[in-house]
């Protein structure tokens, strides 16, 4: 299966550090994230990134120069990966993986009664939440899952999770400034 990850940073291999994606309803611990389309991953692989130094143009008193601080756009890559035939949980959509993954999590609002992702609670055990899940698929002998027909930035694709980075196999990496 050939899917495609976004991403900020170049990288020879996936590790929990350098792919954490963007992603809604503090999901992004539960594993490594792809998509099966080229073009819903290319929103992932555009961001800024912080940069210190000292300026060029800006001088203290003493003549030393001032550190600034200011945020510089950033142009990533997508990246090709073959997975082997993994053993994925299939979701139909969006909702029906949330409400799966619903008993692991403790929300925080003003409302009232059983919260729910819909209720856009604070979410207040993320790494725990997702932790637990993830154990209770792996428990079930899944290696990750797979969510169809996704809305990710304004596109429709299928939405996939794999747990280990043992079985992903980067087939290319390109620029996304060449997609």
């Amino acid at each position: 299966m050939i899917v495609y990850h976004g991403s900020l940073k170049k990288f020879d291999y996936f590790t929990k550090t350098t792919t954490i994606p963007r992603l809604p309803n503090d999901i992004d611990t539960i594993g490594f994230w792809f998509v099966s389309e080229m073009k819903v991953a290319k929103p992932f692989a555009f961001g800024t990134e912080t940069v210190i130094e000292k300026s060029k143009t800006e001088f203290w008193d003493d003549g030393e120069p001032k550190v600034v601080q200011y945020d510089k756009p950033v142009h990533g890559f997508i990246y090709r990966v073959f997975i082997d035939e993994p053993n994925l949980k299939e979701y139909e959509s969006y909702e029906s993986f949330m409400r799966d993954r619903d008993p692991f999590c403790d929300y925080f609002a003003t409302k009232r009664g059983n919260l729910t992702w819909k209720d856009q609670a604070t979410l207040l055990n993320k790494e725990e939440a997702n932790d637990k899940f993830r154990k209770q698929l792996l428990k079930q002998r899944y290696e990750g899952f797979t969510v169809r027909n996704t809305q990710l930035q304004g596109d429709s694709a299928d939405l996939f999770c794999i747990f280990s980075q043992e079985n992903l196999f980067i087939a290319d990496v390109i620029s996304v400034d060449d997609v």
